[in-house]
């Protein structure tokens, strides 16, 4: 951890709420060796336009030239384009690469509470490392979070599943849509992730699922939950609200009717295509967002950074396959 600290040590903290370090830079996953890795950061600021201006001032090298217009400018791409988060990439910190990204603390609220993007919140549905330690609303927020990921997996899923599948569920939430994972990731990246993190996943999702009256853990190979037509009704009113209003948008449009939530999630939860019309609802969301943010990384990052990134990327989604 002491590692990840000095890391992130460049950066200006005074207005840092939370960091922290995720990927297979920072998160072991099969058959990968973290030390070879760029470090991936995630840094949630209560005032971003004095980070990027403290930061500018403190590593210039860190930014393209687009930090020439100025920090407030900086913070309008920051907080009104794609997923709300400024990444900068490839760089150096002693020995080792980093890639860090800023958000608001308003835009992590908005992603973690309402699935607005699936981004930052799709990366705290996995294990992370928590290099500086959340305050008490944020990790309110990210248990939040990691409820409604346990919620959505469980209506993907059919009475009885072992544990694996479950995780492999919420572990594939965050893809679900992402043009990145038809060309530029590791196709086998879910099952790596699963695979490497399996203790660590089972710590942040046992006490969720301990919660839940409608799940029962026999063994790791059976799990068992309430299939009932009020079942799923329940777990459907509790998903977030972009993704309610995705499956009411989206049915809505299919039957050629105007309803509200309410009818429309009572209608579903007697219907059996529950787990695709919740999939579809969520990759709605992710699809354009993973364009757009893809975008606004390479935009943010300049052309040369850019293009050693994708290459990388590019690498190993070949070797994977």
């Amino acid at each position: 951890m002491e590692e990840y600290r000095e890391l992130i040590s460049v950066l200006p903290l005074r207005t840092v709420d939370y960091a922290f370090a995720y990927g297979s830079g920072a998160i072991q996953q099969k058959d990968e060796n973290k030390a070879e890795k760029m470090v991936d950061f995630v840094v949630v600021t209560n005032n971003a336009q004095e980070f990027h201006r403290v930061n500018i001032s403190k590593n210039p090298q860190h930014y393209s030239l687009l930090r020439l217009i100025g920090p407030k400018m900086i913070e309008k791409v920051q907080c009104n384009f794609a997923a709300r988060v400024y990444y900068n990439t490839h760089v150096n910190v002693g020995k080792r690469k980093i890639k860090y990204g800023i958000i608001s603390f308003e835009n992590l609220k908005q992603d973690l509470l309402d699935w607005r993007w699936i981004y930052i919140s799709g990366r705290l549905h996995k294990p992370v490392l928590d290099v500086i330690k959340p305050k008490d609303d944020i990790c309110d927020l990210i248990v939040e979070n990691r409820r409604s990921a346990l919620h959505s997996a469980l209506l993907l899923l059919p009475e009885s599943f072992t544990l694996k599948q479950l995780f492999h569920k919420i572990v594939g939430l965050s893809y679900t849509g992402d043009f990145r994972m038809i060309v530029g990731e590791d196709k086998n990246k879910i099952e790596k992730i699963v695979e490497g993190n399996y203790e660590d996943l089972l710590r942040v999702y046992e006490p969720l699922m301990n919660d839940d009256a409608r799940l029962s853990v026999m063994t790791p190979a059976k799990v068992i939950q309430d299939g009932s037509t009020a079942a799923i009704y329940h777990r459907l009113n509790l998903l977030p609200s972009e993704v309610l209003n995705r499956i009411q948008r989206n049915m809505n449009k299919a039957q050629k009717r105007q309803r509200d939530t309410e009818e429309v999630i009572f209608s579903l939860a007697h219907r059996h295509d529950v787990a695709a019309t919740v999939e579809s609802a969520i990759g709605g969301i992710i699809r354009p967002v993973s364009v757009s943010q893809t975008a606004k990384n390479a935009f943010s990052a300049g052309v040369t950074r850019s293009i050693v990134y994708s290459l990388a990327k590019m690498s190993k989604f070949l070797k994977s396959k």
